[in-house]
């Protein structure tokens, strides 16, 4: 890249970050969002009334259940309301005779009592305990019973060889989140880009611009230019981010991660792939005569960043599946798969290393091609370039 597309970009992207709307957008907006989520979780949990230490009440009609520390037993319905309504008890529930063939009951609660409902699991191993019991079944095997499995998986490969696990919650959502990451950058930067070309075909300043300097440095130099402020946005939102999830509750579930190959390939896709998209959305802005017109253009790309989350279900069930495989060599595609199938599964060499100089060739030839179509669309005031206006430039040397 030449000095030309080096000074058109610490232009675009100073004069971008001296702008009211990008402070706003990059430092106060995530204050706004994460302030008050972060007060929720850390404050929420003591204005929820403890639901630990309540207790339920119950009539058993079956007479089979013995009271616990939690569990209280009352002589009939009225009795439970009364403790009830006196705040004696969160709920209660009633057995019925015939529970042994029915495994009916009925649970009471308070009208509005959204946090105060019973927990089931909690009901359902009290009951499950005094079935036991109750059938003289011993404490091991009961015990057993309720927790009839501690799993440890193990993977192996095609040579039969046992795998490493893989990391835990945390290392599996980094990927995943570099993905969604990828999405919100691309919209985040195309409204900059796509302002930034709309507005100097409507001053009609390109065309001054391009008597002194090429079509492709000022293209180079525009993506770079507001491309690099798409990153600081989303960087000052991910630093703002992780401060206030590793000082939450939300921090436990990334402490020990480690950073591995994986998580550096991930930023390598998250890289090409904003490059890819930058450079088609530069190319849709150019040849658009407004901005909304700009952006309904740009949909098309955005698309194609969309539709990898609608499949992320699919993936992940099914990480190594021929449609995965597709996907993964599809440039538009290819960053939020491989990102999502990378935690999943171990993906072969060449599989990685052929959708990456896809990646690379589709960015070098949709750069060239975007030179050309972004020159003749500076150009066009008022107009809308056709197909045949755009396939025929293009065939021009």
């Amino acid at each position: 890249m030449k000095n030309k597309s080096l000074i058109v970009a610490k232009y675009e992207f100073l004069k971008t970050v001296k702008r009211k709307g990008f402070l706003f957008a990059a430092l106060l907006l995530p204050l706004l969002i994460m302030l008050p989520l972060m007060f929720t979780m850390q404050y929420l949990p003591s204005l929820i009334p403890e639901t630990a230490n309540e207790k339920i009440g119950f009539i058993d009609y079956a007479g089979f259940l013995e009271p616990e520390q939690k569990f209280v037993e009352y002589r009939d319905i009225e009795a439970a309301k009364q403790a009830l309504i006196y705040d004696n008890i969160s709920s209660f529930f009633v057995v019925r005779k015939d529970y042994f063939n029915t495994s009916r009951i009925t649970i009471y609660s308070k009208d509005g009592s959204f946090f105060s409902s019973t927990p089931t699991k909690t009901l359902k191993d009290f009951l499950m305990k005094n079935i036991l019991r109750y059938g003289n079944v011993s404490g091991e095997i009961a015990e057993k019973i309720k927790n009839p499995m501690a799993v440890e998986k193990v993977t192996i490969d095609e040579q039969g060889n046992i795998k490493e696990k893989k990391s835990g919650t945390g290392g599996f959502l980094l990927p995943y989140a570099l993905a969604m990451l990828l999405i919100l950058s691309i919209m985040t930067s195309s409204g900059y880009l796509m302002q930034g070309i709309v507005e100097e075909k409507e001053s009609k300043t390109g065309e001054l611009l391009l008597s002194s300097i090429s079509a492709d440095q000022l293209l180079k130099g525009k993506i770079l230019g507001y491309g690099s402020v798409g990153l600081l946005q989303i960087g000052i939102w991910i630093l703002v981010g992780l401060i206030m999830i590793f000082n939450s509750p939300l921090g436990g579930l990334f402490a020990g991660i480690e950073i591995s190959w994986i998580f550096g390939l991930a930023i390598v896709y998250f890289i090409l792939g904003y490059f890819l998209f930058a450079v088609s959305i530069a190319c849709a802005a150019s040849v658009s005569t407004s901005a909304k017109e700009a952006q309904q253009t740009s949909m098309i790309f955005t698309m194609f960043a969309i539709v990898p989350m609608m499949l992320a279900q699919f993936i992940i069930m099914a990480p190594n599946s021929i449609v995965a495989k597709i996907f993964t060599y599809f440039p538009y595609t290819s960053p939020f798969i491989t990102m999502m199938r990378l935690p999943l599964v171990e993906i072969s060499f060449y599989e990685i290393a052929l959708s990456i100089a896809i990646l690379i060739i589709s960015i070098g030839i949709i750069t060239k091609l975007s030179g050309r179509i972004f020159r003749m669309g500076m150009l066009m005031y008022g107009k809308r370039a056709s197909l045949r206006d755009i396939m025929g430039f293009l065939k021009e040397k």
